[in-house]
């Protein structure tokens, strides 16, 4: 099994703004109302219990607020900065996309996106990244609390709080449930895919603690080549793949 190689940093962060200045271009957000009425425009944050989203109104531009309570569906493009802030931390500046992150997480407080709630849990993985434990413990256990059935985010977070403190038992234990649907599907939605790179990756750090290096290198490969949602583990996956075979020449994947 061979990971097809992943492009140059250079390449992502080119690719990452392009696509992040086309979706605020051309993307429309859109909240279906509990009435049935959809708005569209640019959800550009929230105010207490209710999002902003800017309509455009003839040739000018006008905000209004919509009460969480009143959002039946919500579609909604990460925003630029969010692609700005993983890109940050994927190139090892913890400490930068850190303090994007709770820029992030303070302006779209509340929010209920696929996007946001990684965002809230990449707060926690970029203040480990910076090495504040007790930082990156705070923010895992306040996304558990703030969204308490997305517990698979939470478990992939509190894994890697785990894993870094040395226990690589209690990693495992959290990542089991998402693992446990690596096996089921090849063409996950990206939501999924992106928690089954997490997951793999972590897997593949502590199989290598463990010294089982054939079961890392497959774990890193999968979150790099079967899975490459996310961004910083598909990255960080490669590089320890790369790492272990130069280290060890030969080595394959079970």
């Amino acid at each position: 099994m061979k990971a097809s190689p992943l492009p140059g940093l250079a390449v992502i962060l080119a690719v990452a703004l392009t696509a992040a200045t086309a979706r605020e271009a051309s993307a429309q957000d859109a909240v279906v109302r509990e009435s049935g009425q959809t708005v569209e425009g640019k959800i550009v944050g929230t105010a207490g219990d209710a999002l902003e989203i800017e309509v455009t109104q003839g040739t000018s531009k006008a905000k209004t607020k919509i009460a969480f309570a009143d959002v039946k569906e919500l579609k909604m493009q990460p925003p630029a900065e969010f692609d700005a802030a993983s890109a940050l931390l994927a190139r090892g500046n913890a400490k930068g996309a850190a303090e994007a992150l709770e820029a992030i997480n303070g302006k779209f407080a509340g929010l209920d996106a696929p996007w946001f709630l990684r965002a809230t849990v990449l707060l926690g993985d970029a203040k480990l990244a910076a090495g504040d434990k007790e930082g990156a413990k705070a923010a895992y256990e306040q996304f558990a609390k703030a969204h308490p059935t997305a517990t698979g985010l939470a478990d992939l977070g509190m894994a890697r709080l785990a894993i870094e403190s040395g226990d690589t038992a209690g990693a495992a234990k959290l990542l089991s449930k998402t693992l446990a649907e690596s096996s089921k599907t090849a063409f996950p939605p990206p939501a999924e895919g992106s928690s089954l790179c997490q997951a793999h990756y972590l897997m593949g750090r502590i199989k290598e603690a463990e010294g089982d290096k054939p079961a890392a290198l497959e774990n890193y490969l999968k979150a790099s080549a079967l899975f490459p949602f996310d961004q910083n583990a598909a990255s960080d996956a490669t590089k320890r793949a790369d790492a272990l075979r130069a280290e060890n020449p030969g080595l394959i994947a079970p």
